[in-house]
């Protein structure tokens, strides 16, 4: 088995040297994940500041509504990106995966509730 992994180890790095790699930096962009959220950039991160989810399994709604469908758990503590929209008691948020949804705001802490 070591030796398997070593021959593939070895090829890899024999292609990598033979074709090469280009020396050219990625450039930032809308695709580009930066500080884990997907964002439009550094203007979006600065006009608002992550939440926290403060209470154990809440749930990332599909729309501002208690009946709507859950798109995902959150788990204590998943940082969160506020979005600016807020209808009724739900903000619409980006959580780390870049899913975007509907948490009510009274489960939000700007402090890490940990």
């Amino acid at each position: 088995m070591f030796r398997l992994i070593a021959l593939a180890l070895t090829s890899t790095f024999a292609l990598l040297f033979l074709i090469g790699t280009s020396g050219d930096p990625v450039a930032p962009g809308p695709a580009v994940m930066s500080a884990g959220f997907m964002g439009r950039g550094a203007d979006e991160a600065a006009d608002t500041a992550l939440q926290y989810v403060a209470r154990p399994h809440q749930a990332l709604k599909a729309k501002p509504d208690n009946a709507s469908g859950i798109l995902h758990i959150l788990p204590y503590g998943a940082p969160l990106l506020p979005m600016g929209e807020t209808e009724g008691d739900f903000v619409k948020v980006r959580d780390r995966a870049g899913r975007v949804g509907f948490v009510r705001s009274d489960v939000l802490t700007a402090a890490f509730p940990g």
